[in-house]
């Protein structure tokens, strides 16, 4: 589970530190094997399953079956393509990085909305400018040739063409869908 996700209450039972707020439903169980289980259901359609394994410490599966995709994984994946727009840049990608960005800053919202968790913009911020640092330190040490043969070709190109050549209108709009109902992010499953 995503730290993002996870919870600081202190545990009502021995299932651990997983939030279970007054809107969740909790079903308790065995499985096919006769380990003990639980079920969080929270409101937008995220689940959280857990599992004690043969040493009876609970194991934990979060996983968004809202069918608007884990905001978590939609969060890595602008950043790492707002990493590739910076490393790789071209004229005209100008609008595209705004749309990044403003895609981004609502993500940061919606986590910050909806998080199990507190958690600030500016401590999502700080992370994300973190790995954004590392990666352009890394393009610089590479040096131009290394740094014009990875945007010349392979998975950065591929992903850069497609979202070069997407319309800005329509990422907002797969975004805003993405972010419309409200849940907590959670990372699976992603891509």
């Amino acid at each position: 589970m995503s730290t993002i996700a996870q919870a600081r209450a202190a545990p009502s039972d021995d299932w651990g530190d997983v939030p279970v707020p007054a809107s969740a439903t909790v079903r308790l169980g065995r499985d096919a094997r006769g380990n003990e289980t639980r079920e969080i259901t929270y409101a937008g359609g995220v689940v959280a399953r857990q599992w004690r394994d043969g040493s009876g410490k609970p194991q934990t599966m979060v996983e968004d079956r809202s069918g608007h995709g884990a905001v978590l994984c939609l969060r890595e994946i602008y950043i790492g393509l707002r990493e590739d727009l910076d490393i790789c840049r071209q004229d005209g990608d100008d609008a595209l990085r705004r749309v990044m960005d403003e895609g981004l800053d609502r993500i940061d919202d919606f986590v910050v909305a909806n998080s199990l968790t507190p958690i600030t913009k500016d401590a999502l911020r700080a992370t994300e400018e973190t790995r954004l640092k590392k990666q352009r330190d890394a393009a610089a040490l590479r040096g131009p040739e290394a740094q014009a043969k990875i945007c010349g070709g392979g998975d950065a190109q591929r992903m850069l063409g497609g979202l070069r050549s997407a319309s800005l209108d329509k990422l907002r709009a797969e975004l805003a869908a993405a972010l419309s109902v409200p849940r907590p992010p959670v990372s699976n499953p992603c891509l």
